[in-house]
């Protein structure tokens, strides 16, 4: 099988958290087994289209506001602007933070004239798999 024809199902973050691009949701693994925290979370569409670009884009490099607020929005044909980019990454990192994943994942970067977001791509693994109709 050529890797070539993989498609991203999701992701895995910080070995405990599965992330279904599908199915907007996020599970957190260990939680199934210990019950301690919620183990299921689903996200909005749009956050979900967030949370999932930064993943996309997480090689340790800033991604900066304006390239968010046009692949998230802009492109999507909703309204974008700073205020709702600000408001739906306070969501989204609280919400990561009650499924389990650490509190400085999302990571916001001002320095000099960039603004924007990095993610730590050593706590990312995408998961692949393969169209059966094209095997």
């Amino acid at each position: 099988m050529d890797i070539q024809q993989a498609k991203v199902f999701g992701y895995l973050i910080e070995s405990d958290i599965q992330v279904n691009i599908s199915y907007n949701s996020l599970i957190n693994i260990k939680s199934l087994i210990s019950e301690k925290k919620p183990n299921r979370l689903i996200l909005r569409k749009t956050m979900m289209r967030l949370f999932i670009y930064l993943l996309e884009n997480a090689n340790n490099a800033v991604i900066e506001n304006e390239e968010i607020l046009t692949n998230v929005w802009d492109k999507h044909g909703l309204s974008s602007s700073s205020q709702r980019l600000w408001q739906v990454m306070k969501d989204l990192k609280n919400k990561l933070i009650v499924i389990g994943i650490s509190e400085d994942f999302i990571k916001r970067v001002e320095k000099g004239n960039t603004m924007g977001f990095r993610i730590n791509p050593h706590s990312v693994t995408p998961i692949y798999y393969f169209d059966a109709q094209n095997l």
